[in-house]
């Protein structure tokens, strides 16, 4: 073997991070994950989500979760997010994490947009470490980020679940 040249570095990336709150209806996506997560498609324990987990799709036709993203929509428009892509929600999911569940460290490359909201009040954390961000848990609060940064929760020690969705946009015209 030759090898002409190894660089391991770091570069600097233009990313986003939004932090706020959703006027969303808890109860009503709490209820359906709960739905979701005894479905045969579950993803309970298959995903970077060390927890019951809803299917990637299973909010992707919810009307309440499309009427709930319409001003985040409008931000993404606004504030140009989409970098002047044709967009659209990808992905949609919830997920519940009990008693010593935890959200390994991931990205979602390949969207364009990522979000996280939280459905209820809860100890358990979500660290954004390459920005030193985090989200914390109470009902309505949201992310919005660049889909390449990495994200997890540390295991909870609360016997209360935790709810939250999760989303993605991505370029419909990817070749």
């Amino acid at each position: 073997m030759k090898v002409d040249k190894f660089i391991k570095s770091r570069i600097e990336r233009n990313y986003f991070f939004i932090k706020g709150t959703l006027d969303i209806n808890c109860k009503y996506f709490i209820k359906e994950i709960e739905k979701g997560i005894r479905r045969s498609d579950n993803e309970n324990f298959k995903t970077n989500l060390v927890s019951e987990m809803t299917n990637y799709k299973y909010f992707l036709n919810d009307i309440k979760l499309h009427e709930s993203l319409m001003p985040i929509s409008e931000m993404i428009d606004q504030n140009n997010l989409n970098e002047d892509l044709t967009w659209q929600l990808s992905d949609a999911w919830g997920y519940k994490h009990s008693f010593s569940h935890f959200t390994k460290k991931h990205n979602h490359i390949g969207g364009i947009v990522s979000g996280a909201i939280m459905l209820n009040e809860h100890s358990q954390t979500l660290y954004f470490p390459e920005i030193n961000e985090k989200l914390k848990c109470h009902p309505g609060d949201f992310a919005l980020f660049s889909p390449f940064l990495s994200h997890f929760t540390e295991r909870t020690t609360s016997h209360k679940p935790r709810y939250g969705l999760s989303f993605n946009y991505l370029n419909i015209n990817r070749n």
